[in-house]
């Protein structure tokens, strides 16, 4: 597997108002940017739970969150490696759900809270467009991902990962101080009252988020 394609799948997110007050069960703006992320990266059903009801006038009534996602994150991700091509030997199924652990584990930790917005001051079309800045504390693991080489020595093989090596990373991103700073952007849309705003699956900023975690394998040594 090339190491690209490891990274690749291991990243697998001026203050508006609207002219009429969102209504109490209604998100705000850059709630429901929040809100998004939290059910991404942190898995909070909660909150995709909020997210989905609020936003079901806009979806005919289905869920916006595949609720699936959260009930069970790994296996979620392992679907969605249903594509990934590793060498075919007796540790294949731990790799690859080790694989899957490691994208869970790499984001849950991450924190993000919006700290501003702007929103167009015309609509296009009958929506109006707007985009929520985010900051977010995500673990940061490359001091302890440097450890994990040198104690592996010449046993690190990024293009066929062992489970113990894959074991390794994981820990040392549960572990790590949530000190790596990352700003990123969500973009939004909402009718002409601005009552719901719906995200925008094109430019929602994630893969900035998991791109940095993610990133850090390779700042460490262990990408190649």
């Amino acid at each position: 597997m090339k190491r690209a394609r490891l990274l690749s799948i291991v990243t697998a997110l001026a203050i508006g108002r609207g002219a009429l007050p969102a209504q109490a069960s209604d998100p705000t703006l850059e709630q429901t940017a929040e809100l998004y992320y939290s059910a991404w990266l942190n898995h909070d059903r909660a909150g995709a739970v909020k997210l989905n009801k609020a936003l079901r006038p806009e979806t005919g009534g289905r869920d916006y969150i595949d609720l699936g996602m959260l009930d069970g994150p790994i296996a979620w991700q392992l679907k969605r490696m249903g594509t990934l091509s590793l060498k075919s030997d007796p540790s294949e199924p731990e790799v690859r759900r080790l694989m899957a652990r490691l994208i869970v584990e790499g984001n849950r930790r991450v924190r993000c809270r919006a700290v501003g917005s702007r929103v167009g001051s015309q609509p296009a079309g009958e929506r109006f467009r707007a985009t929520v800045m985010l900051e977010c504390a995500a673990p940061d693991a490359t001091a302890a991902l440097r450890q994990v080489k040198e104690r592996e020595r010449g046993d690190v093989d990024m293009n066929n990962p062992t489970p113990r090596l894959l074991r390794a990373i994981i820990e040392a991103f549960e572990k790590a101080p949530l000190t790596r700073r990352i700003s990123t952007e969500m973009d939004l849309n909402a009718g002409m009252a601005k009552q719901r705003w719906m995200p925008d699956m094109y430019r929602t900023g994630i893969d900035r988020v998991t791109s940095a975690v993610a990133g850090q394998i390779a700042e460490a040594g262990l990408g190649r």
